[in-house]
């Protein structure tokens, strides 16, 4: 049977123009199932977008507005709050929280698959972002911002910058790269049962610090036995006191707050409120850098109130505006204080301290010129019995002239004598070998107990805790300590401590004690592990001011 040119077409043509066209039959069903797949996906995850599709290439566009976003006020109910749906895509955790958003632009996204898609990293502020994450609780890890500032965008993935505490679960670190446009990219973690921190919580750059109990109170007692003014009324009405302003100075009477919150920015203290009133803001002129209207506002009371305030807070966690300069924390470092000095002062022995002193070897002397003169006085004394009367009475009235004479003139060689030795005693005692702050902090801390007959031996940082708040209250107890500092500084960059500089010391040994306690801490932070993650957590703060984060 012959075939016919119908039959070929038939049987072979349209089957093979059927196979033809399969593939573009399976492409088109395949992009419309992709396209349906990702609308589906994109509304799941509450992302606004633009989708189109190229039917026979198979290629779903998708248009996704990149955002900018800031932190929400810390007074919203929102701020401590999760988001109810955040995205699940790729790209979208920064969508666990809440924010105030802006659209900076739009990221568009050419897919073949819908296990493809992922969504814009959002822009943001690093120290915003790095002081919300300290507000909810997170706290920093060293090794990653030692990390990170060191290597930069070449940071490896996944290195944990903060974590949560005591379990030392990731929250935030660094992300892989491929949306970052040369930006720093950052991941971020966060579960419900983290938040346990509110709006009365201590915030970023804030330091709280709480009025001293009646009993332990080391500065009232202090107050009571050497007579300071610390915290006294007449500081308070009598001058222009911390908590009043000029009008209300000399009219109204002051309440010392039981707790106090205080900024502490870049240049020093910024604002301050007390608790039982946060919308009463205190002036604290006293400690504010520069202000005109303050006769005092030269002092560096300021600068050292915000130096111990970082010293006593940052090694808890924190973000601190207030970088400690190098100049102060070498001063922490270094041994400064001889400790012949401690000796003279009276909060050291001798047996506790290296040799420092030369012996006197001239008292063998001493003993031999008195026993010289007691047998020359007795000679005389036998030879006036030896004369008749009439001429003893006249040699024994020469004789005590002479003795009074004498006796004057050897009490003023004693003195010079006396003086010439305290003279070279203090030389030697200021050129002794130095101790480290934490000695001296610890003997300071014993002399005190002493001195005020406390109950106990109070802890560096309780004491430190009322001396910041002696100063937020007395502009007076301020400017001693902060003059004391400033002394302390002077003598450590001048090469050594001078006798006026030991004199200084010697007539206000309490301020000096006080003083050790602030530079005792700045050193226990400086040693501590998260006392040095503050320096490399503010340089890349100020490396990178701006990252993505998804």
């Amino acid at each position: 049977m012959a075939v016919s040119a119908v039959d070929i077409i038939t049987y072979i043509g349209i089957p093979l123009a059927v196979l033809g066209v399969l593939p573009t039959i399976y492409t088109v069903l395949k992009s419309f199932l992709t396209l349906r797949e990702i609308t589906r996906t994109l509304h799941q995850n509450g992302v606004v977008a633009i989708t189109r599709s190229a039917l026979l290439t198979g290629i779903v566009e998708v248009e996704i507005p990149r955002r900018s976003i800031i932190p929400l006020d810390r007074g919203d109910p929102a701020y401590f709050s999760m988001r109810r749906t955040p995205s699940r895509l790729k790209g979208g955790t920064w969508t666990l929280f809440n924010w105030k958003e802006m659209v900076i632009g739009v990221k568009s996204y050419r897919l073949q698959y819908h296990d493809e898609l992922s969504q814009p990293q959002a822009e943001i502020e690093f120290e915003a972002l790095i002081a919300f994450l300290l507000d909810r609780g997170a706290v920093p890890y060293k090794e990653g911002w030692a990390d990170l500032r060191s290597a930069g965008l070449w940071t490896p993935a996944g290195t944990r910058l903060l974590v949560y505490p005591g379990e030392g679960e990731e929250v935030l670190s660094v992300a892989i790269s491929d949306d970052s446009d040369g930006i720093l990219s950052v991941g971020m973690k966060w579960r419900p049962e983290w938040d346990k921190r509110g709006r009365d919580s201590v915030p970023p750059y804030w330091v709280r610090i709480v009025a001293p109990g009646k009993e332990g109170d080391v500065i009232a007692s202090i107050n009571e036995v050497e007579g300071w003014n610390a915290l006294g009324e007449e500081n308070a009405v009598g001058k222009k006191g911390a908590f009043l302003d000029d009008e209300s100075a000399a009219s109204e009477e002051v309440h010392i707050p039981s707790a106090l919150r205080i900024r502490i920015s870049a240049a020093g203290v910024q604002e301050a409120y007390t608790e039982a009133n946060s919308a009463s803001k205190l002036p604290l002129l006293h400690l504010r850098p520069v202000h005109p209207s303050y006769p005092s506002s030269d002092s560096t009371a300021g600068f050292w109130f915000s130096i111990a305030a970082t010293a006593l807070q940052a090694p808890l966690g924190g973000l601190w505006s207030f970088s400690i300069p190098a100049e102060i924390l070498t001063l922490a470092r270094h041994n400064t204080v001889p400790c012949g000095v401690m000796v003279l002062l009276g909060t050291l022995t001798d047996d506790a301290v290296p040799a420092w002193r030369t012996p006197h070897l001239d008292e063998q002397a001493e003993r031999f010129e008195k026993h010289v003169k007691f047998v020359e006085q007795s000679r005389k004394v036998n030879e006036e019995m030896r004369l008749p009367l009439e001429q003893r009475d006249a040699a024994r009235k020469k004789r005590m002239e002479a003795e009074a004479i004498e006796f004057h003139n050897d009490s003023r060689r004693r003195r010079m004598r006396e003086e010439q030795r305290k003279e070279a005693e203090t030389l030697e005692a200021i050129q002794s070998q130095k101790l480290p702050i934490a000695r001296v902090c610890a003997a300071n801390l014993n002399y005190l107990t002493t001195k005020l007959k406390l109950p106990l031996t109070p802890s560096t940082h309780d004491l430190l805790s009322q001396i910041l708040y002696a100063m937020a209250n007395d502009a007076s107890f301020a400017a001693r300590l902060a003059t004391m500092l400033d002394l302390w500084k002077n003598w450590a960059q001048s090469g050594g401590m001078a006798k006026s500089h030991f004199l200084a010391v010697k007539e206000d040994q309490v301020t000096f004690a006080l003083a050790s306690v602030v530079l005792a801490v700045l050193a226990g932070m400086v040693s501590e592990p998260m006392g040095s993650v503050v320096g490399d957590l503010q340089e890349c703060l100020r490396m990178w001011k701006k990252v993505r984060l998804g």
